[in-house]
C-alpha cells in the first residue's frame, strides 16, 4: 500500500493540513531503489520518509490518524473517523489518495457538517473516486482522471473489490497496546527478536516458543521468565523503555522483511536506543522495503540527518499560531536545499525548517 497525499482539516490538532509523498522527477543513482510503482516508472513516490520535527507538532497525532482512516477503509464504520474531529461545531475533512492494488489510484473524501442546534456532526458525506493508472502515467496525471465510485445506499465504505484487502503495520504507542505478535511467522519473529532485544540487553539471548500454547514466547534471563502471549508481557517491569519498545521494532522489522505488509509506520521507537542503533536498523529496514512498500519513520534524533538517502526522504512538522488555532504544516527538505552539496543537519541546525521550538519562556527561569 502506498500513501500519496493525506489533507486533514479540523482533525485532531490538524487545520488545512497537507502532506503529499510524490516527487517530481527520477533522482540518477539514488540510494533507494524503485521509487516508483511498478511497471509505472512515471508514477513517483516517497518509499520511505523521515519525519523530523519538535515535541507536540504532530508525529505521532498523525499515525493515530492515519491509522483510524485505515480502519475506516477497513470497516466502512464512520466513527474510526468521526472522533477524530476536533471541533464538533466545526466543518471537518479527510482528504487520502492511496494505491493499494492492481495499478489503481484511490481517493477517499470525507466531510462533515454541524448541527447548528444541536451542535454536533451531522451531514455525514463519504466520497470515493479512482483511477487505473496507465504505464506512463504520473501520480498528477492519474489523479486528474479521478472519477466518483457509486457506492451503494447509506453505505460508509468502499469498494473492497476495487480496493482490496489493507495491509499495514503501526508501530504506535497507544493506550491500550498490545504487541501485534500473531501477525509475523514465529520462526522469523523469535530470529528477529533475538537480534534487536539481544543487541539492546545482551542477557536477554536465551528466547524461545511456549510449545502447545498459541502465540506464545519466553524470554529467560537469570533465572527470571518474562511471558510475551498473545501481545501482552508478564513481568513488565523487568523489561527497560527501550528493550520493550524493542519488541515493537522486532515485529516491524519482521514484517517489513517477510514483505508481510505494504505501509509501515514507526513512530519515535527509538527514544530510549542508542542512536547508532537507530540509524543501523532503518538501514535494515530500508535494505528489505518491498517494491510497492511504503515506510514513514518519526525520529527527534538529528543524526538521522545524516543518512544518505535523497533529499525528498526528509520533512518537517512545525506548528505555528494562526489566530485562535495553531496550524500544523509540513516542509521538505527538497524544496529548500536544491545542490547535493547542501547539508541537511546544517540546514536544520540554523532552524532553515523552522522546526527548532521555541525557547523564550525558559528565559524567565534563569537568574
Amino acid at each position: 500500500m502506498i500513501v500519496m497525499n493525506l489533507e486533514l482539516d479540523n482533525i485532531y490538532g490538524f487545520n488545512g493540513f497537507k502532506i503529499n509523498f510524490s516527487y517530481p522527477k527520477k533522482i540518477v543513482k539514488t540510494t533507494i531503489e524503485n521509487e516508483f510503482l511498478m511497471s509505472c516508472p512515471n508514477f513517483r513516490y516517497k518509499k520511505a520518509v523521515v519525519l523530523m520535527g519538535s515535541n507536540a507538532t504532530g508525529k505521532t497525532t498523525l499515525g493515530r490518524a492515519l491509522l483510524r482512516i485505515f480502519t475506516f477503509l477497513e470497516t466502512g464504520n464512520p466513527s474510526y473517523l468521526i472522533q477524530m474531529i476536533s471541533d464538533k461545531e466545526r466543518k471537518a475533512r479527510i482528504s487520502i489518495d492511496y494505491v493499494n492494488a492492481d495499478r489503481i489510484l484511490h481517493r477517499i473524501v470525507f466531510t462533515s457538517g454541524v448541527d447548528s442546534i444541536a451542535g454536533s456532526v451531522s451531514q455525514i458525506v463519504v466520497r470515493h473516486e479512482c483511477a487505473r493508472i496507465q504505464k506512463n502515467d504520473t501520480y498528477e496525471s492519474a489523479s486528474r482522471r479521478l472519477l466518483e465510485v457509486k457506492e451503494p445506499e447509506h453505505s460508509f465504505g468502499v469498494s473492497h473489490s476495487l480496493s482490496g484487502p489493507m495491509q499495514y503495520y503501526f508501530a504506535l504507542d497507544t493506550e491500550d497496546k498490545k504487541y501485534r505478535t500473531s501477525s509475523v511467522d514465529s520462526k522469523l519473529f523469535i530470529k528477529v527478536l533475538k537480534a534487536v532485544i539481544g543487541t539492546l540487553d545482551p542477557s536477554l539471548k536465551d528466547i524461545a516458543v511456549i510449545k502447545d500454547i498459541e502465540d506464545s514466547y519466553v524470554i529467560r534471563r537469570n533465572g527470571q521468565e518474562i511471558i510475551l502471549q498473545k501481545g501482552e508481557i508478564t513481568n513488565r517491569h523487568l523489561l527497560s523503555s527501550g528493550t520493550q519498545r524493542g519488541i515493537d521494532i522486532a515485529i516491524l522489522m519482521a514484517s517489513i522483511i517477510a514483505n508481510k505488509n505494504g505501509f509501515y509506520y514507526c513512530d519515535e521507537h527509538f527514544s530510549y536506543i542508542q542512536t547508532d542503533l537507530e540509524k543501523r536498523m532503518f538501514g535494515i529496514m530500508l535494505e528489505n522495503l518491498q517494491d510497492n512498500e511504503q515506510l514513514i519513520f518519526t525520529t527527534h534524533n538529528s543524526d538521522m540527518l545524516e543518512l544518505n538517502i535523497p533529499k525528498h526522504s526528509f520533512a518537517f512538522l512545525r506548528k505555528e499560531k494562526d489566530g485562535d488555532y495553531f496550524n500544523v504544516s509540513v516542509m521538505y527538505a527538497s524544496d529548500v536545499l536544491k545542490r547535493n552539496t547542501d547539508s541537511i543537519r546544517c540546514a536544520a541546525a540554523n532552524d532553515v525548517f523552522s522546526s527548532i521550538p521555541d525557547e523564550t519562556l525558559l528565559d524567565s527561569l534563569e537568574r
